[in-house]
């Protein structure tokens, strides 16, 4: 039977596209806390954006963060996986999409303020096409004042694309405040946080 985690659900995700997940495990519960740490609440005209969802280890953590329900929006490029967070977070919102539309999902949806960006995708496993254009978009999304948190793994950090996208997003945003590494995870993961709402503890 399929744990509760949705780990089954990941892993046959996994196996049908292994350069859009990246990874055969759901992050912990550890990696999912320490990605929200330090963020402050969301106001109400604030939406907080899910790149990733998955099976919803992040998004568990995000669902007792959030004051209000109605304040988050998930994207998730799985259709499979979207069924799947629809019926185990049914006060959330979930769309099947890919993250570089995300300024038009957020148009439609009638989120016209974004207070963060918290992200589970593999950009190092990412086409290069789509990794500049998610963030060119989180460039518009974000401004000055949004914060946009995502985690590297600790084997893959030095990848020539992981690499990569971190100059890619300091040319926008300046260097990542990096927490961790989060060794309570498979596999160890480095959190990477951009903004001024991050203000986490060492960890």
């Amino acid at each position: 039977m399929m744990a509760e985690n949705g780990s089954g659900k990941f892993f046959q995700a996994f196996l049908r596209n292994p350069g859009q997940v990246g990874a055969i495990a759901p992050s912990s519960r550890f990696l999912a806390e320490a990605m929200l740490d330090g963020l402050r609440l969301p106001d109400s005209d604030e939406t907080l954006v899910e790149f990733g969802p998955g099976t919803g280890a992040i998004t568990a953590a995000i669902a007792r963060f959030l004051p209000d329900p109605s304040r988050y929006l998930g994207i998730e490029r799985d259709a499979t996986l979207v069924t799947h967070l629809k019926k185990r977070f049914p006060q959330l919102r979930f769309i099947n999409e890919s993250a570089e539309h995300t300024s038009r999902i957020l148009e439609s949806e009638g989120h016209a303020k974004v207070h963060s960006v918290i992200s589970g995708l593999p950009f190092a496993s990412l086409p290069d096409e789509v990794c500049a254009q998610i963030i060119e978009d989180l460039h518009h999304l974000l401004h000055k004042n949004g914060t946009f948190r995502t985690f590297q793994y600790v084997h893959a950090y030095l990848l020539p694309k992981a690499k990569r996208f971190r100059h890619d997003m300091a040319a926008y945003f300046g260097r990542p405040e990096k927490m961790g590494p989060i060794y309570r995870n498979f596999p160890p993961a480095w959190i990477l946080s951009w903004g001024p709402g991050a203000c986490p503890r060492s960890l």
